[in-house]
């Protein structure tokens, strides 16, 4: 550029140049003469470049306070929804770290100052992410209403998939579900479930709900009859012993009302001829009766001993002849 077209932009318009430059100068001898004060901010502080196959363990806070002095108008400038801090976690390796929040990672005006800033030192600890299979727990409290009790429960699906970290996914055997109210309840229900995942670090990867099956019936009761009959075959045929002690298991309500005399004891010996060991006995009983033990189990059958063998005919003394039927 040669000296008469700089000098020609140089005084073109001079006056507006001078009245621009008497501007600039008495806004900076404002700023520089304006009294000065201080802010204390939250910050917002946001991890950035961490690798897929690291996770955090340690408790990193969500921000960090700081305090700005400088000039009135500067730092009412300050944007505090936009303005946040930033730690680059690129390359970072299992264990412990410690990274220095430094003034110049702030974003702010020129003339602003970075007075004070907690905690200045990040220190976060680190470990490698892994992924396995966990079994879930169910869980339930109360109990239903009068006469009815839990007779099982089931978590849908019984396994799940979770990451997180490796030192603490190693020692995981369950997890377990949140607690579901069963008091009052008067028939099964099926609830879904959230997880009480015993980590903030660990993340089920499950996209569908878990699903609890809570099974509630009648309260199960046992009730236990001495000296029962044992009905034999027939009438001629004798058992021994001739009765029998029987426990049984059944709802609440059938049980209390059952009797001895609704209890049926049998034999059946195998075939027409005399059993020559004890025969088993067969116990029936009303529909939801359930047979636990019946003592003895087995029972000796006979008949009569006039009945088990044909009569012999009058004895003969020794030496008398025979006869030839003549």
């Amino acid at each position: 550029m040669n000296a008469a077209r700089l000098r020609k932009i140089l005084l073109q318009d001079w006056g507006l140049k001078l009245i621009s430059l008497g501007f600039a100068t008495l806004l900076w001898l404002f700023v520089v003469g304006e009294k000065r004060s201080e802010v204390s901010l939250s910050i917002p502080l946001e991890l950035t470049g961490i690798s897929d196959e690291i996770v955090i363990v340690s408790r990193v806070p969500d921000s960090i306070r700081v305090r700005l002095n400088g000039p009135r108008t500067l730092l009412a400038g300050v944007n505090t929804r936009t303005l946040s801090v930033a730690l680059n976690l690129q390359g970072i390796q299992p264990g412990i770290s410690s990274l220095e929040i430094l003034p110049s990672r702030l974003d702010v005006p020129r003339g602003v100052e970075v007075t004070y800033i907690s905690p200045s030192v990040i220190t976060l600890e680190a470990d490698l992410k892994d992924q396995r299979s966990v079994r879930l727990k169910p869980r339930i409290r109360g109990t239903p209403a009068d006469g009815l009790e839990v007779s099982e429960v089931k978590v849908s699906p019984s396994e799940i998939d979770v990451e997180g970290p490796e030192r603490i996914l190693k020692q995981l055997r369950e997890i377990q579900t949140e607690v579901v109210d069963v008091t009052g309840l008067e028939g099964s229900v099926t609830r879904p479930v959230e997880l009480a995942l015993p980590d903030p670090n660990i993340r089920a990867t499950l996209k569908r709900p878990i699903r609890l099956d809570i099974v509630i019936q009648e309260t199960r009761a046992e009730r236990e009859f001495v000296e029962v009959p044992v009905e034999p075959p027939g009438p001629e045929w004798r058992v021994a012993p001739a009765t029998v002690d029987i426990k049984v298991e059944g709802g609440l309500r059938a049980v209390s009302r059952l009797k001895a005399k609704d209890l049926t004891v049998t034999v059946r010996p195998p075939g027409n001829e005399l059993p020559k060991e004890p025969v088993r006995v067969t116990v029936t009983g009303p529909p939801g009766v359930k047979l636990l033990s019946v003592k003895p189990e087995r029972v000796e059958v006979a008949l009569p001993a006039q009945k088990q063998a044909p009569s012999a005919g009058p004895a003969i003394p020794a030496g008398a002849p025979k006869s030839n039927g003549g």
